[in-house]
């Protein structure tokens, strides 16, 4: 079960899980809440 809203941010959130993937990278960080995976936009990803 997913609290995610929007049916494509759910499919990424769930195939990066099913990936093994740490980070999620997007610009519309704001629909990617409570998740178990860490949520950047690539500027914060270049800027680690």
């Amino acid at each position: 079960a997913s609290n995610q809203r929007d049916f494509e941010d759910a499919i990424q959130y769930f195939t990066a899980i099913e990936h093994d993937m740490e980070i999620i990278i997007t610009r519309n960080k704001k629909d990617f809440k409570n998740l178990s995976l860490p949520i950047l936009t690539a500027k914060e990803f270049m800027n680690r």
